[in-house]
């Protein structure tokens, strides 16, 4: 069983929380049909993922409670995200249905081999995770507020697969659970400066 270490009161913490509590709220507006409103809250708990970053490397404010908040305020929200388009724009993916199941089976691989590996999901925060997470809010957004285009979701695919094989590919690298880890490109030089 994950034991997290005690809870700090810091703004990132917060903001993280933040996204954490609004799954439901954003669950209810996806049942209820509350597009709008939807979109608005899940736009503003993308604008939180990008400031408790900042926040907490700018004022020394990082933990490893915050890593883990951050993952899991990440997931949630894009995982209410993809379902919430999946929903209210659902139609519009239909064309691509063999694209985002190759996509999505990449990274439920790569979770259920943290799982092996870790006993518990993968925080590595790798530069990959953060480009693939961004891409994706931004074709979320993009999508909800102002239409679909698929140049746009091409390149969010092709983001959230390397980060996907990246992510694999640390899990067997490393043999113990870490956050904060660059990418398997550092990884290698760090192996290779140690020689």
């Amino acid at each position: 069983m994950l034991k997290l270490p005690p809870w700090r009161f810091t703004i990132p913490n917060l903001l993280s929380l933040f996204r954490v509590v609004a799954t439901p709220v954003l669950v209810v507006f996806i049942v209820i049909g509350a597009e709008k409103a939807f979109s608005w809250l899940i736009l503003i708990a993308f604008f939180t993922d990008m400031l408790d970053g900042f926040i907490a490397r700018k004022f020394n404010q990082q933990s490893l409670i915050g890593s883990v908040l951050d993952s899991t305020g990440d997931s949630l929200t894009i995982l209410s995200g993809i379902v919430g388009l999946g929903v209210f724009k659902g139609i519009l993916f239909l064309p691509f249905m063999p694209l985002l199941g190759t996509v999505l089976g990449l990274h439920v691989m790569q979770l259920i081999l943290s799982l092996w590996r870790y006993h518990k999901p993968s925080a590595f925060h790798s530069y990959a995770a953060k480009v693939s997470a961004f891409a994706i809010g931004i074709f979320i957004l993009v999508t909800l507020f102002f239409g679909f285009y698929p140049w746009l979701f091409y390149v969010t695919m092709v983001f959230l697969a390397i980060d996907a094989l990246e992510e694999s590919i640390l899990v067997f690298m490393l043999p113990n659970w870490q956050t904060d880890v660059k990418g398997v490109w550092w990884i290698l030089k760090a192996k290779k400066e140690k020689h």
